[in-house]
């Protein structure tokens, strides 16, 4: 007997969370399990990503008080064995309409940020807070990212240790490592930095903006993502006469060659779950420099080697980071700094463990 695993995502627009769920649908084992995924609104360049026997439901309704009647029916319609949510706002719904969907369905839900920054962003967060309380204990499983959220959902949200899985970021390492054998570099003398995210103020890219006043005029950061504070970015450089020290390249399917040849990788945010894009980085080899506020990266920094991860206090402290770095210029791909938990084999089993438990 076959089961099958319906997940629920957003969209497909470049989000860590997006890109974990579908390396989770297509990597499990097809002689048991028949993964589909289903999305608000199917639009985004991680769509590439998708295997082709993993079926995509489009809702075509980005937002999800106009996509439940549908989600309902389309649920009722696939018979899962399973539901999979990822982000708070989509758990809660699913948690909320269970009854309405199956209450035979497994819910395991994805926590992939702080809950506080969940609940800040729905516009009732007294609201948010008691549906947290009173929903997530409930859930047949909650998977975190991280030790640190799972400690927050605990001890604060009441899950209960049994019902709470750490289920690293996963990384296809050698897929990862061979797309980045074509290694590129920014041209030029200086240190050369790339940095990867959404261009939203949770990333912290108008700060990194301004802390380039401080380092030598040689000095260059690449940045990938697109999103809606693109021009006030590129205008916030432009005052800051530091354009040329910079590069918005936008999404593109293969940045893996340009971490591979930078002297660092830039974690930047005011907050994090578990960056995708950081994880990718030592898995090339490139050494991370990121603020203490970027969530589970200080957990990696304790499994692998010292010189791989420095966290720096946002300011001064991450500017003499930077100063820090040796110029170096890779003629070759750098051994994967990634510690070996955070594998996609090791993630899909653990994965796998929780669907069956």
């Amino acid at each position: 007997m076959k089961y099958k695993i319906v997940f629920l995502v957003p969209s497909f627009a470049g989000g860590g969370a997006e890109r974990v769920i579908i390396m989770l649908a297509n990597s499990l084992d097809r002689n048991r399990y028949i993964p589909s995924i289903i999305a608000l609104d199917a639009k985004g360049p991680l769509q590439n990503l998708i295997a082709n026997d993993v079926a995509v439901v489009n809702l075509g309704r980005p937002r999800l008080r106009y996509a439940i009647k549908r989600l309902i029916k389309e649920i009722r319609k696939i018979k899962p064995y399973a539901v999979v949510p990822t982000m708070g706002y989509l758990n809660l719904c699913i948690l909320s309409i269970w009854k309405s969907i199956g209450s035979d369905i497994k819910v395991i839900v994805r926590e992939a940020n702080a809950v506080d920054v969940t609940v800040k962003a729905i516009r009732l967060p007294f609201l948010a807070q008691f549906l947290y309380r009173y929903l997530y204990p409930r859930a047949t499983h909650v998977i975190a990212p991280s030790q640190l959220i799972a400690k927050e959902l605990r001890e604060r949200w009441k899950v209960s240790g049994e019902k709470l899985v750490v289920l690293p970021n996963p990384v296809d390492t050698k897929w990862v490592r061979s797309q980045a054998n074509k290694i590129k570099r920014y041209p030029g003398k200086g240190r050369r930095f790339v940095a990867s995210g959404r261009l939203v103020d949770q990333k912290g890219f108008d700060r990194l903006i301004a802390w380039l006043r401080n380092m030598p005029p040689d000095t260059h950061v690449t940045i990938f993502g697109e999103g809606h504070m693109r021009d006030s970015l590129i205008a916030q450089a432009n005052e800051m006469k530091v354009m040329k020290q910079l590069r918005f390249a936008g999404f593109i399917n293969n940045p893996w060659g340009f971490y591979a040849g930078a002297d660092a990788f830039l974690l930047t945010s005011r907050w994090e779950g578990m960056s995708n894009a950081s994880l990718e980085a030592l898995a090339v080899g490139t050494p991370i420099i990121g603020t203490p506020q970027a969530g589970g990266l200080k957990e990696v920094a304790t499994q692998t080697s010292p010189q791989a991860i420095t966290l720096a206090e946002p300011g001064m402290d991450f500017v003499n980071a930077l100063m820090q770095v040796p110029i170096s210029i890779p003629s070759k791909l750098r051994p994967s700094l990634l510690p070996v938990s955070y594998s996609l084999e090791r993630a899909n089993k653990k994965f796998e463990e929780v669907l069956v438990s």
